[in-house]
C-alpha cells in the first residue's frame, strides 16, 4: 500500500531523514516510535504530502506522489489521506457536524450526502447527539473523535495520526487506540501512527523505530 524508497530530508545543515526505505501493506496498523527529534513527524508529513523529501520516492497504491504537481497533490491528499493530529484543529465557529463535512464540501461533494456520512461516523465513534455542539462544548475525547470523523469523511485509503493520544487521559487514550482497530476492521483502512506510547505501539501490527533519522528496528 505504501512503498518508501531511499527518502532523505534536510533542513539547512541538519539532516533529519537519512536514506529511509520500508513498505506498509494494505490494511496494516503500523506505529512509528523513537525519541523526540528522531524524525518521526517529518517522515509522517512527507508520506502525507504535507512536506517534500529532498530525494527518494514514495508510492501510495502504486502512485508516485513525489512526481505530482502541487494541485495534484492537494486533490490526492484530500481524497486519499486522512489526518489526525495531537491538537484537534477544529474550527471554533463551526459545529461538530460542520467541521466534519468540510473536507467533503471542499472536494466538491454533495452536502446532504456528506451530512449523512458524517452522522454514520458519529454513531460509529459513539458521539451521536453531538453534531450540533461547538468544539468548546465537547470534552477532549469527544473533540478527538470529531477530528477522526473529519479524517474519515472522504473514505481515505490511508489514515495518518501524529501523537493522537497526546492530549488525552489514559482512559480516553485506550478508547482511541481500540477505535483505530475497530475502524480498520470496518473500513479496511491503513493506519500509520506516530506515538510515544509503548502500550499502543506494542498493539500495532508492526512497529518502526527511528533513531537519528534512520529506521533502526522493525
Amino acid at each position: 500500500m505504501i512503498k518508501v524508497n531511499n527518502i532523505s530530508k534536510s533542513y539547512d545543515d541538519l539532516q533529519v531523514l537519512k536514506d529511509i526505505s520500508f513498505e506498509i501493506q494494505d490494511g496494516e496498523i503500523v506505529s512509528i516510535t523513537g525519541a523526540s527529534g528522531a524524525g518521526k513527524t517529518t517522515l509522517l508529513n512527507i508520506i502525507g504530502t504535507l512536506d517534500k523529501a529532498d530525494s527518494g520516492e514514495i508510492l501510495i497504491n502504486g502512485k508516485d506522489i513525489t512526481k505530482l504537481s502541487d494541485k495534484e497533490l492537494s486533490m490526492f491528499r484530500n481524497k486519499e489521506i486522512g489526518f489526525v493530529f495531537q491538537f484537534h484543529y477544529l474550527l471554533a465557529e463551526f459545529t461538530a457536524l460542520e467541521n466534519v463535512i468540510m473536507p467533503a464540501i471542499l472536494y466538491g461533494g454533495d452536502r446532504k450526502q456528506a451530512e449523512a456520512k458524517a452522522k454514520e461516523l458519529f454513531a460509529i465513534l459513539s458521539i451521536n447527539g453531538k453534531e450540533n455542539n461547538f468544539p468548546n462544548e465537547l470534552s477532549g475525547g469527544e473533540q478527538q473523535r470529531v477530528a477522526i470523523a473529519r479524517a474519515l469523511i472522504n473514505s481515505p485509503a490511508l489514515v495518518l495520526a501524529d501523537e493522537p493520544s497526546g492530549n488525552l487521559d489514559s482512559k480516553n487514550a485506550q478508547s482511541l487506540f481500540d477505535l483505530f482497530f475497530l475502524l480498520r476492521e470496518k473500513f479496511h483502512q491503513t493506519f500509520v501512527i506516530v506515538t510515544h506510547s509503548e502500550k499502543f505501539s506494542s498493539m500495532s501490527d508492526r512497529k518502526l523505530v527511528i533513531s537519528d533519522g534512520k529506521i533502526i528496528s522493525e
